[in-house]
């Protein structure tokens, strides 16, 4: 596939996966887009930096800095990372948000996750997590990981480094991060994954044997179990070979000065992901529906949680909306403003969100990263909501209407080949329950038509509508862009003004906020506080 590069517009460049899928990325300068801060950590073959939007700075982001020199002839790598991160969408996996390439360096922009890695995150007057707080984060680190088996992708390098928390506090948000190493499968790629890669001490025996499936992220994830609970791994040795050789052939040791307070469900669980039997051994789906995630550990008296949908209470003083309520008035609009309210969603903090990122988690009951019909159903009737199924998958239908589906690229990571079935992703479920009423402030959005107005010329044209998507590392056919387009500008001038902007997104005369009130910092007053 060409570049797409008409006069005066950035360059788009094509990179191609080991499985000949395409990514795409931007060239234009990212120092125009991001100013950068403090250098959160180095590795073999770059650095991450801290960095925010220059025309909006409520938000920070992770940038990964690769430098070009180091990856050549490694190219496809990063080119699998970004495909895999690009089409997660899941609350306890990272947020890939966009990617850039310069002459030196490629760039990966992702959330930032300031509380730091898990082992780092242990309470300082202990040695260990206690089996409540290690219970508490597994479950979300195995949802993630169910689900991007479900996709068909192998992680292959889960270890606490690769774990990071969104905030200080050990009960904020755990990400599952890195998918430098992460590959796709499915039932015929079985015998290509012979690759040993990984760190050593969370290695499965069938990888240090050199054939395996996704079942060597589960061992690892026992291995993580297993040292959170007690600090140190279940098989180690003085050297490489001799720890492979205990990985393979040492049976699991429970020594009692060490797991005498740790409940025996939790020692079952552990014999079922550190199996060394890959075919015996559970999956993470299994692991999930095991006993040990139905014990709420208090007072040393184990109680079944109890789960709700976040509206059995009194609402907070801004929005009284039921969740029926929330799902209900949802419009798609023009197809550009479903994109536009994934900006929206990306650019928000997580604190803003956190109250419906636990909505999401409690009717989410089987941990899928994924709502259900039936799990919708139940929830709505918790809250007192009569509706019918019909109705539910008419709302999750109209939730789940995607963009993407108007891309060539049509290849799927599922290794399913039948239908899939009705749900509502979580990026979706937080778009669908936005309060437009408090988020479209005149300030906001002019900051989302700024993002999108890549040419910085004060409307939105084709070239910088396709170029905005190539940072996400997506190409949309011109076509399909013109559709968009003349959804908003029927009379085909190519090019969107800000009042089009907010009429599409349905705020047409939306009151200016309070810094807006005086007439010189409009946003159309092109005021160097607002533009790039």
């Amino acid at each position: 596939m060409g570049c797409f590069q008409p006069k005066g517009v950035n360059k788009i460049v094509a990179m191609q996966t080991t499985n000949r899928d395409y990514i795409f990325m931007s060239t234009a300068d990212i120092h125009k887009i991001f100013s950068f801060g403090k250098v959160l950590g180095i590795g073999a073959f770059g650095k991450v930096l801290t960095a925010k939007r220059r025309n909006n700075g409520e938000k920070q982001y992770a940038i990964k800095i690769i430098d070009k020199k180091k990856v050549k002839g490694r190219e496809t790598m990063l080119a699998n990372e970004i495909y895999v991160l690009q089409r997660l969408d899941h609350p306890n996996i990272i947020k890939f948000h966009e990617v850039y390439q310069s002459e030196l360096y490629f760039y990966i922009c992702m959330d930032k996750c300031i509380g730091g890695e898990l082992t780092d995150s242990v309470p300082k007057n202990q040695k260990s997590y206690n089996e409540s707080q290690a219970r508490d984060i597994m479950v979300k680190i195995i949802s993630a990981v169910a689900y991007i088996h479900e996709l068909g992708i192998i992680h292959r390098d889960i270890k606490p480094e690769n774990i990071m928390f969104t905030d200080l506090d050990i009960r904020s948000e755990p990400k599952l991060i890195d998918f430098g190493l992460s590959v796709k499968y499915d039932a015929f790629s079985y015998n290509k994954l012979k690759a040993g890669v990984g760190t050593p001490v969370y290695l499965a025996p069938e990888v240090i044997e050199g054939t395996y499936n996704e079942k060597c992220d589960i061992w690892s994830l026992g291995v993580l179990l297993f040292s959170m609970l007690v600090g140190y791994p279940p098989f180690y040795g003085r050297n490489r070979q001799e720890l492979y050789q205990n990985i393979q052939y040492q049976n699991l040791i429970f020594d009692k000065r060490h797991w005498r307070i740790i409940s025996d469900e939790a020692k079952d669980l552990l014999k079922r992901m550190l199996n060394k039997n890959p075919q015996l051994r559970y999956s993470a789906k299994e692991c999930l529906n095991h006993s040990w995630f139905q014990l709420l550990f208090k007072d040393g008296l184990f109680k079944p949680p109890r789960r709700s949908t976040g509206f059995s209470g009194t609402q907070s003083d801004d929005d009284q909306r039921t969740l029926y309520q929330m799902l209900k008035t949802y419009r798609i609009g023009a197809k550009f403003k479903r994109e536009v309210m994934k900006v929206l969603v990306n650019q928000m903090n997580e604190k803003d969100l956190a109250k419906l990122q636990q909505i999401f988690k409690n009717i989410d009951v089987d941990n899928s990263g994924t709502i259900t019909v039936q799990e919708l159903h139940h929830a709505l009737m918790q809250e007192g909501s009569l509706a019918t199924i019909e109705e539910i998958e008419e709302i999750m239908e109209n939730i789940g209407f995607d963009i993407n589906e108007l891309e060539d690229q049509t290849a799927t990571l599922s290794h399913k080949t039948t239908t899939k079935p009705l749900v509502i992703k979580y990026s979706d479920f937080l778009t669908a329950c936005i309060d437009e009423r408090r988020v479209f402030t005149r300030e906001k959005l002019w900051s989302i038509f700024k993002y999108f107005d890549t040419q910085n010329v004060n409307h939105l044209s084709r070239e910088a509508i396709k170029e905005s998507f190539a940072r996400h590392g997506r190409s949309i056919p011109l076509e399909k862009i013109n559709e968009m387009i003349s959804e908003i500008d029927p009379n085909n001038e190519n090019k969107i003004g800000f009042d089009a902007f907010c009429q599409m997104m349905g705020v047409a005369g939306i009151q200016q906020t309070l810094e807006f009130k005086d007439e010189t910092k409009d946003p159309q007053s092109n005021a160097p506080s607002i533009i790039l």
